[in-house]
C-alpha cells in the first residue's frame, strides 16, 4: 500500500502542493500528467530522495515520512536504467541482493527465477554493454525485483523503446506483478498503458494531483477540459449551456442547449452558464444521410482528414468546429469516407459531458 496524506515538496522554483492518493495493497498505480507536472518529483519523494515540506509518507501502514531511503523497501527502475557496465547480467541483478541475509545458493535462485519470468536466461552471462534496450530495461526491473521490495516505482520504463517491444515489456511487467504482489506506481505520459496496466491513474497539473480514480472512470468522465485533452480521449468544445427544460427522471439535471458559434447541441446538464462539452470520438456515429432514432444531434460535417491507427480509423470532421469521430478501419473503408466527403455526424445528448 501507498499512501500519500497532503505532501508538500519545494525543488528550486517548483513545488508539489497538497499531492493527496492511495493505492492499495498489490495494487498497480499510474502517475500521468505533461513534462514538468512534478511526476518524478513524487516517485523521489515515495523513495526518500526528495525531503517533505510537509505531509506524510505510508507505504504499507508505516509512515517512513523520515525513515533512510534504503530502510523503506522501495525498489526503483527509471528510463536510463543505469546498469553497471563492468557486471554481467547474473550479477547486475543480483547487486539488489548485495545487503540481503540471503545464501549464495538462494540468490543464485532468485536471480534465476527472475531471469525466467523476464526471458533473461540466455544472457544471463553476457556483460550489459550491447544489450538492446528491451533486454537492459528488463534486467534493471530484475535487479530492482530481487530482494522483494514492498514498493515498485517506474519512472517511465518504456518510454526510449519500439512499439513491439514496449508491448512484449508491458505484458511481462503485469504478469510479473500479479506474480510479485508488490504495490507499484509507474510513471508514464502514455494514458494507453494506464488503461492496459493499472486500477488507478492520478493525472497531475503544475505539481498537482487534478484527478484520480480507475482508469476507464478518468477516460470516460474527465473532470476538466485539461484532462480530457492531455488523456487525447475528447473532443472538447467551449460554449454557453441554457435550460430549455426538465429531464425526466434525472436527478438534479435538465434538458439544455449547449451552443458554441453558430452550432448548437441538445444536451443534459446540471449547470448553465460557460462549459466545455465533452464528446469521446468513439460515441461519434456517421452517416451518409441522416437517421431516425433518439438522437437529436445531427450536424452536417465534411471530412478534413482521415488517420489510420490500426484497427481503428480516426476521421476527421468540419462541423462548424473541428471534430475526430472513431471507426473501425474496416467500416472507414466500406464507408468510402475520405477527405472532401460529406455525412452527417451525430451524438446523444447524454453521451455529451460537461465539464
Amino acid at each position: 500500500m501507498i499512501r500519500l496524506e497532503g505532501i508538500e515538496v519545494r525543488l528550486g522554483q517548483f513545488a508539489l502542493r497538497d499531492v493527496s492518493f492511495e493505492i492499495p495493497p498489490a495494487g498497480y498505480g499510474l502517475l500521468i500528467g505533461p513534462t514538468g507536472s512534478g511526476k518524478t518529483s513524487v516517485l523521489e519523494a515515495i523513495a526518500g530522495h526528495a525531503p517533505l515540506r510537509g505531509g506524510r509518507i505510508v507505504l504499507h501502514g508505516k509512515d517512513v515520512t523520515a525513515v533512510p531511503p534504503e530502510r523503506r523497501g522501495v525498489g526503483v527502475v527509471y528510463q536510463q536504467n543505469n546498469l553497471f557496465p563492468h557486471l554481467s547480467v547474473a550479477e547486475n541483478i543480483r547487486y539488489g541482493l548485495a545487503h540481503s541475509d540471503l545464501s549464495e545458493a538462494d540468490q543464485r535462485a532468485r536471480v534465476g527465477e527472475l531471469a525466467d519470468s523476464l526471458g533473461l536466461d540466455h544472457i544471463l552471462g553476457r556483460g550489459v554493454a550491447n544489450l538492446s534496450g528491451g533486454e537492459a530495461q528488463r534486467v534493471g526491473l530484475a535487479r530492482a525485483l530481487a530482494p522483494r521490495p514492498s514498493v515498485l516505482l517506474l519512472d517511465e520504463p518504456f518510454a526510449s523503446l519500439d512499439p513491439a517491444t514496449r508491448f512484449t515489456l508491458r505484458q511481462q511487467l503485469l504478469d510479473l506483478h500479479r506474480q510479485e504482489g508488490v504495490t507499484t506506481l509507474q510513471v508514464t505520459h502514455d494514458f494507453q498503458e494506464a488503461l492496459q496496466l493499472g486500477n488507478l491513474v492520478a493525472v497531475m497539473s503544475e505539481g498537482r494531483i487534478v484527478q484520480h480514480g480507475r482508469p476507464e472512470e478518468v477516460f470516460r468522465h474527465p473532470n476538466s477540459s485539461f484532462v480530457a485533452r492531455f488523456i487525447g480521449a475528447a473532443n472538447v468544445i467551449e460554449g454557453i449551456v441554457t435550460r430549455v427544460g426538465d429531464a425526466e427522471g434525472a436527478d438534479r439535471q435538465f434538458a439544455a442547449r449547449f451552443s458554441a458559434g453558430s452550432v448548437t447541441l441538445d444536451v443534459i446538464a446540471d449547470r448553465e452558464g460557460l462549459l466545455n462539452a465533452v464528446i469521446h470520438p468513439e460515441d461519434i456515429v456517421l452517416n451518409h444521410r441522416p437517421t431516425g432514432g433518439s438522437a437529436r444531434n445531427q450536424l452536417p460535417a465534411t471530412v478534413t482528414a482521415v488517420e489510420l491507427a490500426g484497427p481503428v480509423t480516426y476521421i476527421h470532421l468540419d462541423a462548424g468546429w473541428p471534430l475526430r469521430a472513431a471507426v473501425t478501419s474496416a467500416s472507414a473503408e466500406a464507408m468510402g469516407l475520405a477527405a472532401g466527403v460529406a455525412l452527417f455526424a451525430t451524438v446523444k445528448a447524454t453521451a455529451i459531458r460537461l465539464v
